[in-house]
């Protein structure tokens, strides 16, 4: 289970590919983004404006699990967190209530701006950031698995104003 932890770490510092990024031919006019160094170089890529960094934005955080020594590769780690995720089990319950919080606050952030939102965040965020939207009547993609740049625009029910993930 550490290797999963220093996968994790390796991956939240390891560089960018800019590659091309579709930014929906929008001009976002706030950018928030997420603190950890990949999404923070994504959103120095892709936005030219000022930028908010914050923690707010963070993917999930985990713990990991008391394993005596076992050894399993990094995805089967990551195939078990989730069931642990989805039950509740009391070594992820803290981690999983605050991803909720911090889900609600960005959505809420989000529906209150006035302007075009641009939000940088990760795939496991952006996945409940996506139900979240959609749960409080915005319209917008259904997000299973999310794609690396791909820009998912939302659009709240009572103005005529995207907000992006």
């Amino acid at each position: 289970a550490a290797e999963l932890v220093t996968w994790r770490e390796n991956y939240d510092q390891a560089d960018i590919d800019p590659g091309h990024h579709d930014l929906g031919g929008i001009d976002w006019q706030v950018c928030l983004s997420s603190d950890l160094p990949r999404a923070a170089a994504t959103a120095r890529t892709v936005h030219e404006g000022p930028i908010e960094f914050t923690p707010l934005l963070r993917e999930a955080d985990f713990s990991p699990f008391a394993t005596a020594g076992l050894r399993l590769p990094v995805f089967a780690w990551r195939w078990m967190l989730r069931p642990s995720w989805m039950t509740g089990h009391r070594s992820q319950v803290q981690h999983r209530d605050d991803l909720h919080r911090r889900v609600q606050a960005a959505a809420d952030l989000a529906l209150a701006e006035s302007r075009d939102i641009l939000l940088v965040t990760h795939a496991g965020f952006i996945y409940s950031l996506s139900r979240e939207l959609r749960r409080r009547g915005c319209a917008g993609p259904k997000v299973q698995v999310a794609q690396h740049g791909r820009v998912y625009v939302y659009q709240p029910a009572s103005t005529h104003r995207p907000a992006a993930a």
